[in-house]
Formats: structure tokens, sequence, C-alpha cells
């Protein structure tokens, strides 16, 4: 029945469906069909395989079964052939093979010589890769030997095949390859097998190619022994503007030009020029080994260099690989090499080993500046050798021993100096740091109970501060002793805020004039180049800038002791501009035992220029002093203010001026000016008075205000200079009810000594009784009715000496006296 044909118009079962099929078997097949569609149940498991598996296996079954084709079957014509939801039409007529589907697209021309049946390939092309493919395939019949040799190209991959088969055995070699598109080969790949993830990162991400060209690839496998040989795979060519990352965001390692080998499971890359950031790697070395396996693949790096910079990207990168340093270099160099075995397994450890040598490095912890320093690390261990290591608060050297699995370390540092602006200044000292940075950079010094955290810019808490007080020059001029706990706090290095808890200091000032201010505690701000300072306690405050400093004080008196405080502090070569600003404060001069108080009190110093203005009550004081010029004026001060400064009740009321004017404090000039106040606790005055009160003749001269509520001043003015040492009264004149005081004479501070000569011009109650008398009167008093003597006062300043006869000048000396006779006649009629 068969041989005379049958025509089957339409047939349907639950697997297969036929419509307009003629059959006939005569010596050969002939099939035509205008539709078949297979309905097989076990295609189901297969449903969710890729078109590419799928469309690779067909093709396989129509080379295997070419023989059988050719030999069996005379024509097919099958318009459309339904399976596994993929349309095929195929047609042979005995000498042209034609297949035409959504998968692919075949046409073959057959023929036969002797036992071989050669098809040249006319196209094949497959269309979801868009590679097309010609060439010839012979196959022995008897032998079953397959022979392929074929062209292929498409818009990321061309080349030449040849592939040679038998009994189960396959040969492969691949020529003339070129790799145009590497991400749109990936994509196919990923689509059609799943590479392990790091391996297919390095293939396709990491280290990539614009372009790739293999001379060969060959191989063996022998499939009936599940055998691949995959130790003798190889292959030859080259890429071009290669990128090796370690990450993504890394900056990439550049090869112009790289030679390609692969054998033995290793693909190794060989390249005369590479850099990384423009520094020259040359000499360095690629490869991939054993690749072929899944569990053992991996990429090994030797990087070589004379100018390479371990930036943060680098940094990052590696520590994607169990190699994490607490800082990157932002600058400067860096040569040597570095090896890196990097397993594409995440089970396997990487290996790494270098030694490098920094010079000129500016790093990101601290903006640490690295003159020169020596690395190796090999494994987890990483060793240091620093010199010149130095930032803007610290200049040292240090070796350093770092556990890089265990994230730990320790620094021996020989500090050459640890120092902030021109407060704190601390040289050779020899410390040991310990390291810590798992979560965050942590160094812990024990010498000196000090905790650092450099996570954001740096934290610092220390709580011994008494090995620094030697240190801190802010603490001499201070007096500062200790501070209990100090707490650092910056994100940039130049921004910071700083606690200081429970300082102690000196006994340098008095709360109220009364209590004494030894401690307190303090918060102190650094931002955009100002700083300011608050105690807790409110009685100090202070803002710096760059070009001003200023104070302010409240309730406090300061302790003034000329040398010491001479010490801290010289005026003549202050570079700041100073203000200083007070509420209720005042000085008091420990040398001379005066105190100054002061209801407000503002001060300017400009260098070496001081202006000052003071008050207190109704007092007011201005004070100048510069290089040039000394001034100093205080009006209406009262005999509180004086009786303060003096330290005791010198005088009982009463108004004071003082002038000075001069070039410096070793050269002025000024007066003293005074009204209606009584005299009555000076040390001049009073030995003046006693030496006065023990003179038997002028007993009966006493006024009773002269002891009793003190000497009293009407008005008066002393005249003064001071050139050095000598300090000069040019005049004196003090008017009083009891007494009129004249004189002139001089002090030698540097000696001590005093030279006075004073003219009591009028005991006046003595001369009212004298003047009753009339001849006497005359006499004894003159035409001008006064008593006159004069008064010699030396001695030391501290215990003056007087001598005079009183009354000498009228009644012992004969001059005068024989004047006034003389004179009587005249007299006696005025």
């Amino acid at each position: 029945m068969l041989k005379n044909g049958i025509s089957i118009s339409s047939v349907q079962f639950d697997f297969l469906k036929l419509e307009q099929l003629y059959i006939k078997m005569d010596k050969k097949l002939i099939l035509r069909a205008k539709n078949i569609i297979i309905n097989e149940n076990n295609l189901s498991a297969n449903s969710n395989k890729n078109s590419q598996n799928f469309a690779s296996k067909e093709l396989l079954k129509i080379t295997k079964n070419l023989k059988y084709l050719y030999t069996f079957v005379e024509e097919i014509n099958v318009e459309n052939l339904v399976f596994d939801k993929h349309k095929v039409q195929i047609y042979f007529d005995g000498k042209e093979f034609f297949v035409d589907g959504d998968l692919f697209f075949l046409k073959l021309d057959l023929k036969r010589e002797k036992d071989e049946l050669k098809a040249q390939i006319q196209k094949l092309f497959v269309k979801e890769y868009g590679v097309n493919i010609v060439g010839d395939l012979n196959i022995n019949a008897k032998s079953e030997f397959y022979h392929l040799k074929a062209r292929a190209d498409s818009s990321f991959l061309d080349f030449n095949t040849t592939l040679s088969f038998k009994n189960g055995q396959l040969s492969y070699k691949i020529e003339d390859m070129n790799l145009k598109n590497i991400n749109l080969l990936s994509k196919h790949i990923k689509k059609q097998t799943q590479l392990p993830k790091e391996l297919e990162l390095w293939l396709f991400e990491r280290a990539k190619a614009e372009f790739y060209h293999l001379d060969f690839l060959e191989g063996f496998a022998d499939f009936s022994k599940k055998e691949y040989y995959l130790d003798e795979l190889k292959a030859r060519g080259f890429a071009k503007n290669v990128s090796v990352r370690l990450d993504e965001k890394m900056t990439p390692i550049t090869i112009p030009n790289l030679t390609i080998n692969f054998s033995k499971q290793k693909l190794d890359f060989d390249f005369a020029k590479a850099s990384y950031n423009g520094a020259n790697l040359s000499g360095s070395k690629v490869y991939l080994y054993d690749l072929l396996d899944s569990k053992k693949a991996g990429i090994y790096l030797l990087i070589k260099s004379g100018a390479v910079v371990f930036d943060e990207k680098l940094a990052n990168a590696l520590k994607n690989y169990d190699f994490s340093l607490p800082f990157y270099q932002k600058s400067g160099k860096t040569s040597g090499s570095v090896e890196l075995k990097i397993g594409f397994n995440e089970n396997v450890k990487t290996f790494y080993k270098g030694d490098l040598t920094l010079s000129n490095a500016a790093l990101s912890l601290a903006n640490f500046n690295i003159n020169s320093a020596s690395v190796q690390f090999h494994n987890g261990q990483l060793n240091i050798n620093a010199n010149g290591v130095s930032n803007d608060f610290l200049s040292a050297n240090l070796k350093a021993n770092i556990d890089l699995e265990q994230k730990n370390g320790v620094f021996d540092t020989e500090l050459l100096r640890l120092y902030y602006d021109d407060y704190f200044d601390m040289r050779n000292q020899n410390v040991k740091f310990n390291l810590d940075y798992k979560e965050a950079v942590k160094l812990y010094i024990p010498a000196w109970n000090a905790n650092l955290n450099f996570s954001e810019g740096l934290e610092l808490t220390l709580e011994n501060l008494q090995i620094f007080m030697p240190y801190l020059s802010v603490a001499k001029s201070l007096g500062l002793r200790d501070i209990r706990r100090l707490h650092y706090k910056s994100r940039n290095f130049n921004d910071f805020n700083v606690s200081i808890d429970e300082a102690s200091f000196e006994k340098r000032f008095l709360i109220n004039a009364k209590e004494p201010y030894t401690s307190d505690s303090f918060e102190i701000q650094s931002l955009g180049g100002n700083l300011t300072l608050r105690s807790k306690s409110n009685l100090i405050s202070a803002t710096f800038t760059p070009a001003l400093k200023e104070l302010h004080f409240k309730n406090l008196t300061y302790l003034y002791e000329k040398g010491e405080s001479e010490k801290s502090f010289a005026l003549e070569t202050n570079p700041y501009h100073i203000k200083i600003g007070g509420a209720n404060v005042g000085i008091i001069l420990l040398d001379m035992n005066k105190t100054l108080s002061f209801e407000r009190l503002e001060a300017s110093l400009n260098k070496a220029v001081l202006n000052a203005s003071a008050s207190s009550g109704k007092t007011q004081i201005s004070f100048h002093k510069s290089p040039e010029r000394l001034s100093l004026i205080a009006n209406d001060m009262s005999d509180e203010f004086l009786n303060t400064f003096l330290q005791k009740n010198a005088f009982k009321e009463g108004v004071f001026n003082v002038k000075a004017e001069g070039s410096n404090d070793e050269f002025f000039e000024g007066e003293f000016e005074v009204k209606n106040t009584y005299v009555r606790d000076l040390k001049g005055i009073n030995q003046l008075v006693s030496f006065i009160d023990t003179v038997p003749s002028l007993v009966m001269f006493r006024a009773p205000t002269f002891n009793q509520k003190g000497l009293h001043i009407q008005d008066g003015k002393v005249l003064f200079n001071r050139k050095k040492d000598l300090l000069s009264f040019t005049a004196i004149n003090l008017n009083g009810d009891s007494v009129d005081l004249f004189g002139l004479g001089s002090a030698n501070l540097r000696l001590n000594s005093l030279d006075l000569n004073l003219e009591l011009k009028t005991l006046k109650s003595a001369s009212d009784t004298i003047s009753k008398v009339p001849i006497l009167n005359y006499v004894i008093l003159g035409k001008n009715q006064e008593i006159s003597t004069n008064i010699k006062v030396n001695g030391s300043l501290d215990d003056p000496k007087f001598q005079t006869q009183i009354l000498a000048d009228t009644l012992k000396t004969p001059f005068n006296l024989i004047k006034n006779v003389i004179q009587l006649p005249v007299n006696l009629f005025n």
C-alpha cells in the first residue's frame, strides 16, 4: 500500500495531528504534508529549556541523521511542522536540504562520493544568536567519521572552525576568531549556561577588552568516557584596550595591547605596557588559573610600579578580597610590587604579598604625610617602617605590626613632636599605640590613658592629662595644674569641639576678691578658624579669630606678681590683637600690696600697643602704652578707690586726679592733684606729724584736726618725673587748714633712698596766737605774719628720716631775727 502512496486529508490523535499528508515508500521514502502538529507529553518536561539549547540539540540531530536522510529518503516537503511550540518548514529532494524555523535557517547541498556524504552548508543562520555559518560537512557513512569545516559571522563574533567526530570522540579547533562585542557574547552565554558568579564577573566585567582576537583554540573530548581533557585545551590570541578592575568602582588598570595564551587551564596575559591612574605598571603580570574548575578557578595579579597611588577606590576594592587597611593614599608615590591570588569560589581565601616603598605620601588617616616608608605584607601580616610621619599636630617616626585578619596592630612610635598652635608642644617621646579597626579606626595609648576614634575625623578622650602639663604653654601662662578629663571631637581637624572637665589651676584669680578661683570646667569650639571658650561658672568667656582675640571676665580679681606674671606674658613681643573686657574685676599688685578694683574694664592690645579704660563709681581711668609713648589719666578718684588701691584707710573724703605722660615706664612726668581730703594713714605724713609732736616748743601750736581726723588738705598738687631709677618731685604744694607744705626732692628707686627738702610754710594755729601780741607778732612772724621752717627728709623709702629745728628760722637764726627787728618800726604802723 505504501508503495503506491497514501493520502490523508486530515487525521488527529491525542499526540498527533496530520493535514494533507502524502506518504509513499518505494525504494526511498517520499513524505509530503501541509501540517504536522506533534503534542508529545514528554516534551512538557523540556518546555522550560532555553531556545539556544534546543536549537543546538536539533542541529546535532540533523547532523547525525543526514546519512540516513540521504540513504533512505527521496523527498520530504513539510510546509509546517509544529513541536514544543516551535515551527519548522522542511524540504529535501535528494540533493538540497532546507530547514526554516523560528530558531534557525539551514540550507544544505548534498552529494555522495563513494562512502562519503558531502554536505555543503550554503547557509546556517542561528536566529537568536544572529550567527551566520557557511562551510562543508563530510560524513563517512562506513566509518561514521564526521568532519566539519566552517566559517561563522555575527555582529559580535566571527571565526573559522574545524571539527572532527568519531566514536564519541571530538577534536575541535577554532581559528581567526574576532570577538567584537563582549557584552553581547556574555548575554548569550548567561542565557545558555550558569557560570560561577566570580568567574562570570572576571570574564565579562572585571577583565574586559574592547576587542579580542584568537589565533586558535583547540581541544579534544571523549563523550563516550565523559572525558573533556581540559588540561589539553590550548588557545592563543590578543586583546586591545584591556581594563582590569578589582570591583566596579575602582579606577581600572589599563593595558593597550595584550597577548593571550591559554594552556593547562591557565589563561596568561602578557603585555609590555600597563598603567594605573597614570602610573607605569610595566613588568606586572596577570593570569587566570584553573579556569575550567569552578572550585579552584581564580585570578593572579602581580602589580609592579615605580609610582602608583594606593587611592581610595583601590583600597575599597581590596576590601572585597580580605585586604583591608585603615587608610588610603591621597597623593605621593608608591613603588614596589604586590601579589594577589584571588579565588573565584567565595570559600577560597585571598593570597596577598607585597613589598612597597612610599615617598612623599599623603594619607587619608588624620591627614598624615609620610616622607618615606617601607611596607611589607604577607597574607595576614602587615609591617610598616615609616619616617617623617606628620600632620597639623604631629611629627613622628614609627614601626607598626598589623594583623590584617584580626584588624588590629601595635605602633611603636618615636614621637618627635605633638603640638597644637602655640598652646601645646610635646617633643621626643617614645609611645606605644594599640590599633583596632574592626568597625572604626581606633587607637588606644596606654601610657596616656588616651582613646582615639578616627571613624568620623577624630574623637579623642584623655583621662591622664598630668603627663601633658609640662608641655602646655597655656598651662604655664594660666597656672593650669591638672585636668581630670578632656574630650575632643573633629570631623575635619580644623573645626572641633573640646570639653575640659574639672580643670585645676594655681591661685591666679579671686572670685569677688575673696574666694580663690582654682577649678572650673570649660567648653571650647572651633568653627571656620574662629574659636570660642566658655567656663561652666560663667566667669570667663573668650572668642579667638585670626584677626582678634577677645577675653571677658566677670567677678574676678587677678593676682599680679611682677616677676612671674611678666614671664608668662611680654607686652613688647605680643604678636596678637587682643581685647579684654570685664565687669566687677580687679588687679591685686602682690609686690606692692595694692589693689585696683573696677566696675568696668575695657582694654585693647594690638601687638605692642595697649589702650585701656576703666571706671569705678565716678572714677574714670584711661591708659595708653606703646613702644614710643606712655600715658595715664585718672580723674575723680574717690577716697574709697584710693584706699582700696593702697589697702589702707589712707584718705578720708576728697577727690583725686593723676596725670602722667612719657615715652615709657622709665621716662615720664606727671602730676597728682588732691582736693579737700584728710590724710590719715600715709607713712610719710604720719612720721612728719609724729616728728612735729615731739618738738616741745610746738606743743602749744597743735591743731585738733592735725591728729584726730588726719592732716586736712584743702587742695594741692605734686609734680613729678622719672628718669630710669630717679623719681624726682619737682614741686610739692599742699595747702591745708593746719599747714601748708611745699617742697621738692627725689627718690632713687634702685637704691631705695629718699632725698626731700620740705618747707612748712605756715603752722596756722600758732601764727594766730603769736599775731595777737603786737611787738612779738612782728619779731617772730615777720611782715608776712607766717612761721616758716625747713625739713630735711632722707633715709630709705620704707623708713624716711626727718631733720629740722622748728622756729629756728625765726627765734634762733640771727639773720632772720635781726631782719625782723630792723623792720619792726616800719611795720608797727602797718
